[in-house]
């Protein structure tokens, strides 16, 4: 165990002193805020930059060719800088590092997707930024806490709020940011998480603002809503619930088509050509979009034809219809392409222009149907972005706040609340008829809680030193002597250097009982047997409870550095569960 440094001694030297334990936490997230807030520019700065050269460098001619380069840079920098953390993409992985390695996540993702997705998304790639930021953020917040000594519950607590700093610096949506954070990453609503989580968004939101300016913010008059269009938001929701799930299916059609290509770099060059291609035929489908989304809330609906060669074809209602139709159903291609063939990038930023082309679509074919209506095309944009968002991410809550708050269009808050309950309805109820469909395991909110509880106890304070291990040579009589001053079902077995060579369990001596005759002949190492299954001085509680579970035992020895330190008790781990199920304050001691 490596001794402190002088920053660590002063930061452990304050906490002694503080009679408040909710003092630190809200201190730390204003810490984790400012650091993912300049993460934030960052990121959106690398971006800026390489989309700048990289197309001031490229003919317009050689457009198609600028997200092949990209993917083959991420390609080698995964194969090469990167190789240790290339397999980490976001949310998934930050849920699971919460629930499967203790709140531990690699220093090095504070800084390498900021790379890999600005290459990505400069030279084109379509795909969005958040996965980058998400990543980044609670890495930030596991490694804070890893600095300064923090436990399991206050490192899953700065994890969550850099996730909720990262999406209001990037989004400008604190709310947004702070509500993502408790929907997907956290496991459950308590009142102890929201000072803290509030404090993280607010902070980050406020520096890169300060610095970079309002972004990402559609800002056009909208008109009072009128409820004569409810009958038109719901065709909306269940529009969008359909798109939703085609966009899911062809992110995993591009994932196993890609997947059959075993060489990273050609998957790299068909992806890069694929996409190109696709670019160059539909040019709303470089970058992340939101260059399209902004010109038709401007009503310059001509300039995403422009450097098409579709733009060459009359113009009509039917062609613009049809445009946009395929538009918005090339976006889940273009994302699919970019992600699984060696581009980086989330889903979240395709799912709300996928949305924002749906409801565009959507308004077009209204308007061609019922020219009489007074239809505004930004309400409809925006409803769709909501839409969509709520069933790709399962966040419809987020899907609210963080479209009001992107898009400033607080009246729309009614149609939003209306839209996303019947989308995200709509695919709940149809996923829950689907035979064989079934929520992602890291979803199962009541499975998570109990994952993220168990992981606030640590296999050390629950290890039983073991004060009485037999020798090879104990005999059966010296066995017995040895169960009997114990309340253990198992024993460990030591050679000469005290090394742990096997164990014996009641099982094993039970069925020789009977025979008194070899009590003083038979020994331990003829009825030891490799322990089933062994427990690591640092494996999260949750995984110890499965392995008591599948074995069907009460007892299993603990290990360190390949050397038996004592046993578990699985009495013990259910009781001390038990104690932090009642805990009112489940994140603060």
């Amino acid at each position: 165990m490596t001794r402190p440094n002088k920053i660590q001694l002063a930061f452990l030297r304050w906490r002694k002193k503080q009679s408040n334990n909710r003092i630190m936490p809200f201190v730390l997230s204003v810490v984790v805020g400012l650091i993912v807030g300049l993460s934030a520019i960052l990121i959106k700065t690398i971006i800026h930059y390489f989309e700048i050269y990289a197309v001031y460098f490229a003919p317009s001619l050689l457009y198609f060719l600028l997200p092949l380069i990209g993917f083959l840079l991420v390609t080698f920098l995964n194969r090469t800088a990167f190789t240790s953390t290339a397999y980490f993409s976001g949310t998934k992985h930050v849920v699971e590092a919460i629930e499967q390695h203790s709140s531990v996540i690699r220093f090095r993702l504070i800084y390498s997707k900021f790379i890999t997705t600005g290459l990505t998304i400069g030279f084109g790639g379509s795909s969005g930024v958040e996965a980058a930021i998400i990543t980044s953020g609670s890495a930030v917040g596991s490694n804070v806490g890893r600095f300064l000594g923090l436990g399991y519950r206050l490192r899953t607590l700065l994890i969550g709020c850099g996730v909720a700093a990262g999406i209001s610096a990037v989004y400008n949506a604190p709310m947004g940011g702070f509500i993502f954070a408790l929907e997907t990453i956290l496991p459950e609503f308590t009142p102890t998480l929201l000072i803290p989580l509030l404090v993280s968004a607010a902070t980050g939101k406020i520096l890169f603002e300060f610095i970079m300016g309002e972004q990402l913010r559609f800002g056009v008059p909208l008109a009072d809503f009128s409820y004569e269009q409810i009958p038109l938001i719901i065709g909306l929701g269940v529009l969008g619930m359909f798109m939703s799930v085609y966009l899911l299916k062809t992110y995993r059609y591009c994932s196993e088509l890609f997947a059959r290509i075993r060489s990273p770099y050609v998957r790299a060059l068909v992806g890069g050509l694929v996409l190109g291609s696709i670019i160059y035929l539909l040019p709303p489908m470089y970058g992340e979009g939101y260059v399209s989304i902004n010109a038709l809330l401007n009503g310059e609906e001509a300039s995403l034809f422009q450097n098409s060669p579709l733009a060459l074809l009359p113009r009509s209602a039917w062609f613009s219809l049809l445009f946009f139709f395929l538009v918005a159903l090339a976006k889940p291609v273009s994302t699919g392409i970019c992600v699984n063939s060696g581009g980086e990038g989330g889903y979240f930023a395709p799912s709300l222009i996928t949305g924002g082309l749906l409801g565009y679509f959507y308004f077009k074919v209204v308007m061609l149907l019922f020219p009489f209506l007074d239809l505004n095309p930004a309400t409809y944009i925006f409803l769709g972005m909501a839409s969509v968002f709520a069933c790709i991410m399962n966040a419809p809550v987020t899907a609210i706040f963080l479209v009001a708050e992107i898009t400033q269009s607080y009246q729309l808050f009614v149609p939003l609340m209306l839209v996303c309950a019947v989308s995200y309805f709509l695919k709940y109820y149809k996923e829950n008829l689907s035979q064989g469909v079934t929520q992602p395991s890291y979803r199962a909110s009541a499975k998570r809680v109990d994952r993220i509880l168990l992981n606030q106890l640590t296999v050390r304070q629950l290890t039983e030193s073991d004060g009485l291990p037999v020798q090879e040579e104990a005999t059966f009589r010296q066995i017995l002597e040895a169960f009997s001053r114990t309340n253990r079902d198992i024993l460990q077995v030591q050679n000469a250097q005290g090394q742990l060579v096997g164990v014996i369990t009641l099982n094993d001596i039970r069925a020789r009982l009977s025979d008194t005759t070899r009590y003083d002949s038979l020994l331990a190492r003829d009825l030891m047997h490799a322990p089933d299954v062994v427990v690591d001085i640092n494996e999260p509680a949750s995984e110890v409870l499965a392995k008591f579970d599948k074995l069907e035992r009460w007892y299993l020895p603990v290990m360190r550095d390949d050397k038996i330190i004592g046993f578990i008790s699985k009495s013990d781990l259910l009781s001390q569960y038990r104690t932090e199920l009642t805990r009112v304050n489940r994140f603060f001691r």
